[in-house]
């Protein structure tokens, strides 16, 4: 076992402790065995898609037997060689200029789900694809014109917010078979002209999909007849995220129409993989011709199975943010709703934590010629980290400071001190400097967070039963030790200890120790994918009103509905009710717009724009919607459009919908089992 963390302002409390096992309270009744057949041919099949800041995970859940395969790649190898496989992609992307050398020449994305290191000149690498798909959605201002907005990446190379969603795009063809073994090509055939958005075929043709616990051909026929596709948010990201998401799941052709994909807060989906008693009775079968594993006879795999109940804690630390959910638990989970669930995003994770390292371990006193002021460790500061990182990346020393930045990360949780250099400049780093430099003031600051969610809540530090921690920094000592102190009864649970990662493991290591032809597997199972794909065993938890109608709609039918006339906030009601809007579930949202709060994603938000180039910034589409109010507002008789005003926001909403597969401007059908009863 490996020795905690020593921290000073967080001293370990003597524990009154007993072994817990996430799976050993209950005993969940499933049904018999033998009638869960993986061929049956009325189950109904739904994959759940964890998006994190590293990389792509999935998992598949039979919805008729409650069942879920993770899914895992193998890489293409010579015949006869070591197979590789993972339980993720890389989320990483080589992008190549085409003219290197010349500011402003034209960027093409190279290779896609690989992260190297050594490159070229003119070629860099894109690592996150998840933070640029949250500014806005890609649009043409102009015909057979650049893909806007343009993204930032150093201080001398910008390129289209279309080439991550392109990347994204590209990852999520391998879980299509009718795409292995394929170029992907662009995001459609009109950027083919686009003069800064060239898109060569992006070779996905060396990662092949399968299952754990199917056949090849039955996970090719589940995933060609997917009813559904559930991927997960950070609380309080733009609907401009969520269109992208689907954007990119329609463009990968997963499923037919935007209706079939959900998206879900990711601290909700870490809750429901955590507390959900899904079994996969049957034994694991004979793997296909061209798999690496032979025929295994299994015990009954048990994915979770849990007790919790009353008061729960959900902090899933990931690398773009440190996601927060209270959630009073029924005895009866069935009866969990959305409105149960106050969730909370602190935009702080890893990468922000690897930042932290860099100024105040590694080069404590370079400002690295900044026209803001450094960011403070623990806080969020988007502006100071976007424009930091584009200067890291800017530079050879700079990202070398970034690899250094997260092995040393790592390394200090099992060690005392770390020696390296680069360009024969020699550092030794303590882990009493990281703790005390870094580590606590990203704890404070995450303490007055989860305080500031208690307080919204209405709940009590005591009233917590249990916290369960998830991500690569949920994993650190200090955090479980800091909760233990926080939250006096609660049981604090990290997700290597959920038999989500356990369980499924031991039976892979069992099938290839079984298997003369061996495979080399790396990472473990997403526990957030499994929560997504789980999310139709308790189809309440969909927010069905953000499901339906997206921010954008509700912009549009306001414009719609309202002239130069003064309506009271009633009236205005009435006016969308006539119309077929559900009002009662979206009434907040709608305030919010009349009141001057643009959807998020129509203009980026303020903290955003320093992630975006210079010509974008100054982007005139946003500059003449931000130039006047859309909506008059009179306190005492209630609200009018400004319709000179509003033909502007309509000829750019008009842009944007031309620009993408789904219908911006209109509300989705839903595709999903529910009773709507508790909705009104």
């Amino acid at each position: 076992m490996e020795r905690e963390t020593e921290l000073s302002e967080l001293a370990p409390q003597q524990q009154k402790s007993a072994p817990y096992s996430v799976a050993s309270a209950i005993a969940p009744v499933y049904p018999d065995s033998n009638t869960q057949s993986r061929e049956r041919p009325n189950s109904r099949w739904y994959l759940g898609i964890d998006f994190a800041s590293s990389g792509l995970s999935a998992t598949l859940l039979d919805r008729a037997c409650s069942q879920l395969y993770p899914i895992y790649w193998e890489a293409s190898q010579a015949e006869g060689s070591e197979k590789v496989a993972s339980f993720r992609i890389t989320q990483a992307a080589v992008l190549a200029e085409t003219a290197p050398g010349i500011p402003g020449s034209p960027v093409t994305i190279k290779s896609v789900g690989f992260r190297q290191l050594a490159l070229p000149a003119g070629e860099f690498l894109l690592q996150n694809f998840k933070l640029p798909l949250k500014v806005g959605i890609p649009y043409q201002r102009e015909a057979a014109g650049m893909y806007e907005p343009l993204l930032q990446w150093s201080p001398l190379q910008a390129f289209s917010i279309a080439l991550p969603l392109q990347g994204v795009r590209a990852l999520l063809a391998t879980l299509n078979p009718r795409k292995q073994g394929q170029k992907f090509g662009g995001l459609g055939e009109v950027l083919d002209s686009a003069p800064r958005a060239i898109f060569a075929g992006l070779p996905v043709s060396h990662l092949i999909c399968r299952a754990s616990g199917l056949t090849a051909p039955t996970l090719d026929a589940a995933l060609l007849d997917l009813q559904g596709v559930i991927l997960g948010t950070p609380a309080g990201w733009s609907d401009a995220y969520r269109f992208n998401l689907r954007e990119a799941v329609l463009g990968a052709s997963l499923v037919a129409s935007a209706s079939q994909i959900f998206v879900v807060e990711d601290a909700i989906a870490t809750l429901i993989a955590a507390v959900t008693p899904v079994n996969n009775a049957t034994k694991v079968q004979p793997w296909a011709g061209d798999s690496a594993q032979g025929p295994q006879e299994a015990a009954p795999l048990t994915v979770n199975a849990s007790s919790f109940s009353g008061g729960t804690l959900i902090l899933n630390a990931g690398a773009a943010t440190v996601e927060l959910a209270l959630v009073e638990l029924p005895s009866n989970l069935e009866d969990l709703t959305r409105a149960d669930f106050t969730c909370h995003s602190f935009a702080f994770g890893g990468d922000a934590f690897d930042q932290d390292i860099i100024c105040q371990l590694l080069a404590k006193n370079e400002t690295w010629g900044m026209s803001i002021d450094l960011p403070r460790p623990g806080h969020p500061d988007l502006p100071s980290r976007y424009q930091l990182q584009q200067r890291l990346q800017g530079s050879a020393f700079g990202l070398q400071l970034l690899e250094a930045a997260r092995h040393i990360k790592v390394i200090l949780q099992h060690q005392k001190s770390f020696a390296f250099d680069i360009d024969q400049q020699l550092w030794d780093v303590k882990r009493k400097d990281l703790e005390s430099l870094v580590l606590v003031p990203f704890v404070q600051q995450l303490n007055r967070e989860l305080n500031a969610l208690l307080s919204r809540a209405g709940m009590s530090p005591a009233g917590i039963n249990q916290a369960i921690c998830a991500g690569g920094m949920g994993a650190w000592p200090a955090i479980s030790r800091w909760l233990r102190q926080k939250l006096p009864n609660a049981i604090v649970v990290q997700d290597h200890e959920l038999e989500v990662d356990r369980d499924i493991f031991d039976i892979h290591n069992s099938a290839l120790n079984s298997n003369s032809q061996s495979t080399n597997f790396s990472g473990k199972i997403g526990l957030v994918a499994c929560g997504l794909a789980s999310l139709p065993l308790y189809p309440q938890i969909l927010d069905l009103s953000q499901q339906q109608y997206s921010d954008f709609f509700l912009l549009w039918e306001l414009m719609q509905v309202l002239g130069g006339e003064t309506l009271s906030f009633q009236e205005i009601l009435q006016l969308l009710e006539s119309q077929g809007v559900n009002t009662r579930t979206c009434e907040p949202r709608i305030l919010r717009i009349l009141e001057g709060k643009l959807p998020g994603g129509v203009v980026p938000a303020e903290e955003d724009f320093m992630l975006l180039g210079e010509e974008s910034r100054q982007n005139p589409d946003w500059e003449a919607i931000l130039a006047e109010p859309l909506f008059f507002e009179d306190v005492s008789r209630g609200y009018r459009l400004n319709v000179e005003h509003a033909s502007v926001v309509r000829e750019y909403l008009g842009k944007l919908a031309n620009s993408s597969q789904q219908k911006l401007l209109e509300p989705l059908t839903i595709a999903w089992d529910v009773r709507t009863d508790i909705y009104r």
